[in-house]
């Protein structure tokens, strides 16, 4: 198939069902792989919709500039989106920013503003936040899409991904997705238990995150998670929560890299987790996990026993087989509850998408 552009790729992404790493032989788990995406994560749906949402109202014009926070995967939609479209591109990063994610974007010639004082919790994701109003005030005109509070960022989900997953689907018991932004889990939730009405929706978080209202601390995980609660997190879709910590996620990803030949990155790693252990309390009922990006950015990072050491993982303290991880599986560090708190509504769902 021949395409215009390589944003035209976008979508129709696989869905690879486990065969090995399974807490019954008749579960059926599945997980979409996210990194097919063309700059390797789900983020790129979000990015390109709130994109062309601000070029068709005037938020966005012609050539100007787009400033956004980003742990990294936006930051790279982003990059992709400017060198496609000829936008200038400024990224406001941190250091827990892996240094694959830095040098793609730069490759696209997106520019790096790095803040290197976190706040007093440990997150740099406020101060981030506040240097991208700086940036805004010195560069008139500019556009920052908000992945936090945009509502277009759970609007591509519920436009695009959704359907995805419905025409997959024949039946789903449950959706297991993670937050950060919000944008995914809200905008999947709202419109496939339209489709599924007896869909359960579990939200994935990293211990530590305040993303649902806990008390934030520093975790290790990247690309999940947050140290406030974001607009777009909308809980009235979520019926269970599931907080995932560090050792969980990075002993899945190992051991999915390993055992099914699937290389996530760490939110993905958390998100199979969280499936598994839902699939471990019902049994034989069709799971899917989204994956929102490749553990090919983290090759020389989470993957590396020497990197994972040197910031405070020993690799003696992950799981390295499958019978090992299921067993912690069916004894999860954090059981699943109900979140505790709701987020307001915003139009998510088709019916809600602008005319």
């Amino acid at each position: 198939m021949i395409y215009e552009n390589v944003l035209e790729t976008l979508g129709d992404t696989p869905v690879v069902r486990l065969r090995n790493l399974l807490p019954r032989p008749q579960d059926r788990i599945y997980v979409k792989l996210e990194g097919t995406n063309p700059s390797g994560s789900i983020k790129d749906r979000a990015a390109l919709h709130m994109v062309e949402e601000a070029e068709r109202d005037g938020r966005l014009a012609p050539g100007s500039t787009i400033i956004e926070s980003t742990s990294g995967n936006l930051g790279k939609s982003l990059a992709l989106i400017g060198a496609v479209k000829g936008y200038r591109v400024i990224l406001v990063v941190d250091p827990k920013t892996p240094q694959s994610v830095l040098s793609y974007a730069t490759s696209l010639g997106a520019e790096l503003d790095m803040v290197d004082r976190p706040d007093a919790d440990g997150s740099y994701q406020a101060a981030r936040i506040r240097r991208v109003g700086e940036l805004l005030l010195r560069h008139p005109g500019a556009y920052s899409p908000d992945q936090y509070n945009n509502p277009d960022n759970p609007q591509a989900h519920a436009l695009r991904t959704a359907p995805e997953v419905a025409k997959d689907f024949d039946d789903l018991g449950a959706l297991v997705a993670t937050a950060s932004t919000g944008g995914h889990v809200s905008g999947l939730g709202s419109a496939l238990k339209e489709r599924f009405p007896s869909l359960h929706v579990r939200a994935v978080d990293a211990y530590g995150s305040a993303a649902f209202g806990h008390s934030f601390a520093p975790y290790k995980m990247r690309g999940i998670g947050l140290s406030w609660q974001p607009g777009n997190l909308h809980t009235r879709y979520v019926d269970s929560l599931h907080r995932v910590a560090d050792t969980e996620a990075l002993s899945t990803c190992r051991v999915l890299a390993r055992e099914e030949g699937l290389l996530l990155g760490e939110s993905g790693g958390a998100a199979v987790f969280a499936a598994l252990t839902y699939a471990a309390e019902h049994p034989g009922r069709p799971v899917l996990a989204i994956a929102p990006d490749t553990g090919a950015n983290y090759l020389y990072e989470s993957y590396d026993d020497m990197w994972l050491a040197g910031h405070g993982v020993p690799v003696d303290v992950l799981w390295s087989t499958s019978r090992d991880l299921l067993r912690h599986v069916r004894s999860p560090l954090h059981p699943p509850a109900e979140p505790a708190h709701a987020g307001a509504d915003v139009r998510t769902t088709a019916e809600g998408a602008r005319a």
